[in-house]
């Protein structure tokens, strides 16, 4: 009994001497910090300026945090009222998914949500071949999209969903940068749409499929950061875990982006910390992401073309010894677009002296109006 009542006072008098020491119960039971991610950005979402990074021009797995590209597109290039039908190819999708199957329809607004909230793999490929009608057709539009963002750092974009593992992955997957991953999600910041869908928690809905379905956000950010409003998780074994967060304090937004991380949430955070650390006064240091641009397609002329505009378009005219603008096997060819009649007969009756001054060399006007 004795033995027992020493033991007991000396493990309290050891425990007690422990609590007294600054620091040492809290370095017992805090975990280490993690080993930093692979790549990392964080910026300013008003102003583009690059606050902190690390190998951000270096393209690397993204996994999922691509579908917000592929959001991105969806939501520019599709009407609100569309609907999404669903094809065996994208039944066959691997999980994360929301089980669509083939022959059934989804409307978009549900698919994006699935897609954006839950990482579905099926809702990434059924918005691809919505948008572009097949895999490969919209790996042609994520190019295309790449480019009017000002994607700057070689991105290979091929993959909806950021599958990078065969059989599943299209044509290889995807190889794209942190900084470039920053300048799509600022973008997808100023969709108003994709901005909703990102900050909520939960959202339920009737599916394609006839099922009510109530699905949460993998973004634990939301719960763990104070002032977060999104964006987009992802995680292969290729990748490691990648996150793009946002959040705004204090009229602030910031945008942070994790490849290749241990903990990503934590990464996250303490990038936006850093972020909402530096005055707006110093920021630009490491420069400035482009402008926001549109991934849209350009707007086709809301006027019809005129019927000699066409007329002239059919008929290439040719035109000697001038420089040319087009090529064609017959050789240089030139269209003159004149605006009025009085126009016309003007440059009608200089050709007919130029004529008499040139011995009559050919040259051709084709007079347009419009």
């Amino acid at each position: 009994m004795r033995r027992r009542t020493a033991a007991f006072l000396s493990t309290l008098l050891v425990a007690l001497a422990l609590s007294a020491v600054p620091g040492v119960a809290r370095a017992q039971s805090a975990p280490p910090p993690p080993p930093p991610p692979k790549a990392w950005i964080v910026v300013d979402a008003d102003t583009g300026a690059v606050v902190d990074a690390s190998n951000e021009r270096v393209p690397l797995r993204a996994a999922s945090v691509i579908k917000l590209l592929t959001a991105l597109i969806a939501v520019e290039q599709l009407p609100p009222e569309a609907s999404v039908p669903v094809s065996a190819v994208t039944e066959g999708m691997p999980a994360t998914k929301i089980n669509m199957k083939a022959g059934q329809t989804w409307e978009l607004r549900d698919t994006l949500y699935s897609l954006l909230i839950v990482s579905a793999n099926d809702a990434a490929v059924a918005l691809a071949e919505r948008v572009s009608g097949s895999r490969a057709g919209f790996a042609a539009t994520m190019a295309a999209a790449g480019r009017r963002l000002g994607l700057q750092d070689a991105p290979v974009l091929h993959d909806p969903a950021g599958l990078d593992a065969e059989p599943f992955a299209f044509d290889g997957g995807n190889l794209i940068s942190a900084r470039d991953l920053a300048v799509i999600a600022r973008a997808a910041l100023a969709q108003p749409e994709i901005r909703e869908i990102v900050a909520r928690d939960t959202y339920s809905f009737h599916g394609g499929d006839g099922i009510d379905h109530r699905i949460r956000n993998h973004n634990l950010l939301l719960k763990t950061y104070p002032g977060a409003t999104g964006m987009k998780t992802g995680y292969t074994v290729d990748a490691g875990h990648t996150l793009i967060g946002s959040a705004t304090r204090d009229g602030r937004t910031m945008i942070s982006v994790v490849l290749g991380a241990v903990d990503a949430p934590r990464s996250s955070a303490e990038l936006l910390d850093k972020g909402f650390l530096l005055p707006v006064a110093l920021e630009g240091h490491l420069g400035y992401l482009p402008p926001v641009a549109s991934v849209a397609d350009p707007a086709p002329t809301s006027q019809p073309r005129p019927r000699e505009v066409q007329v002239a378009a059919a008929r290439e005219v040719a035109v000697p010894g001038r420089p040319n603008r087009r090529s064609t096997a017959a050789g240089n060819v030139v269209v003159l677009v004149i605006g009025s009649a009085p126009a016309l007969a003007i440059l009608g009756r200089r050709r007919r002296l130029r004529r008499g001054r040139e011995g009559k060399r050919p040259f051709f006007l084709v007079g347009l109006s419009g």
